[in-house]
């Protein structure tokens, strides 16, 4: 789980930022195409949040007893520009 820090500290662009970073980390290895999350299905701030970095639904699965949306970011396509 991702736990980005107090609810005063939300909306100052700090988990942004930090998915930013983790994400061009795992994409700097060239052999990640995608990347793949999985917060509750009743996480609805995390969907927007995750949705707005590009991540897109994939399914509902249950993990461990929880009832969770997969949401996958696949990796950019090369520019040719």
């Amino acid at each position: 789980d991702i736990w980005i820090g107090e609810p005063d500290c939300l909306g100052q662009g700090h988990g942004r930022e930090m998915m930013h970073q983790a994400i061009a980390r795992c994409f700097a290895d060239p052999t990640i195409n995608s990347i793949y999350i999985d917060p509750l299905a009743t996480n609805t701030a995390a969907h927007r949040f995750y949705q707005r970095l590009g991540f897109l639904f994939l399914e509902s699965r249950l993990l461990k007893g929880d009832l969770c949306h997969i949401h996958h970011l696949p990796r950019p396509a090369a520019r040719t520009d």
